[in-house]
């Protein structure tokens, strides 16, 4: 497997658990659905195109990240648009309601890109160093700063068990075991739980529309913990990953 290493920091990232509406919770890290369209930016493709080409080429993402806090955004917007009413319409209907964003403050990625075609991950890598469009950390005001790209290399996958701040596949909570040292913990640092969450892997495009065909389990790990079974997964830069 060929592999190659992004690090960027975001000073606000959020993004969105699916199908929240008035209240948009956000992961803890990014997903892969949000990993393949940051690439996507980066070389200029329409969603479709993307997906499409992460599948042709093998292309298998994973990420570590961390932050220093959470916020909440409150937004008050109109839910009528000039789709469903002309100007004058909207000026004496007007229509507002609430919203609240959770976002994640201070934060700092390790994105991962894998594929067994040198050639492909070469693409995607230059792309990254100069995109097409600027790359965020969610949504559009989130804007990412990429601080280095790693050179390509060949690595070999292995049984892990140890693992911390990334993505796990499936619902692997009830199997982990917390491996934190508190005695040299800092007093301020915070420990948190696996958290599992139901995210979409498959796409299928209908024009400018996606439609979901496919959810799985995600475990996201933020303190150390030890599964019980290995998990096959890289050893890359140090960070211990799943490619998926």
């Amino acid at each position: 497997m060929f592999v190659f290493s992004v690090t960027g920091r975001a000073l606000t990232a959020s993004f969105r658990v699916p199908e929240t509406h008035t209240f948009h919770q956000t992961l803890p890290l990014p997903p892969r659905s949000t990993i393949i369209g940051m690439m996507g930016a980066a070389l200029g493709l329409d969603l479709a195109n993307t997906h499409r080409f992460a599948d042709e080429h093998g292309l298998v993402v994973s990420v570590c990240g961390d932050h220093k806090g959470t916020m909440r955004d409150l937004w008050n917007y109109r839910k009528v648009t000039i789709k469903e009413f002309d100007q004058e319409q909207i000026k004496s209907r007007p229509h507002y309601s609430i919203l609240i964003r959770e976002y994640l403050y201070d934060c700092t990625f390790r994105f991962f890109f894998g594929s067994p075609s040198r050639d492909a991950l070469d693409t995607v890598r230059n792309a990254l160093i100069s995109p097409v469009y600027a790359l965020t950390a969610g949504n559009s005001d989130d804007l990412l700063k990429v601080t280095a790209v790693s050179g390509i290399g060949e690595v070999e996958a292995a049984a892990l068990t140890e693992f911390d701040h990334t993505i796990l596949p499936g619902d692997v909570s009830t199997r982990c075991t917390p491996t934190i040292d508190f005695k040299t913990l800092p007093i301020t640092a915070t420990i948190a739980s696996p958290q599992v969450f139901l995210l979409p892997t498959r796409f299928a495009f209908e024009g400018e529309q996606r439609v979901v065909i496919e959810r799985q389990p995600f475990t996201f790990v933020r303190s150390p913990v030890k599964v019980g079974d290995p998990m096959e997964g890289y050893v890359i830069d140090g960070h211990r990953v799943i490619l998926q």
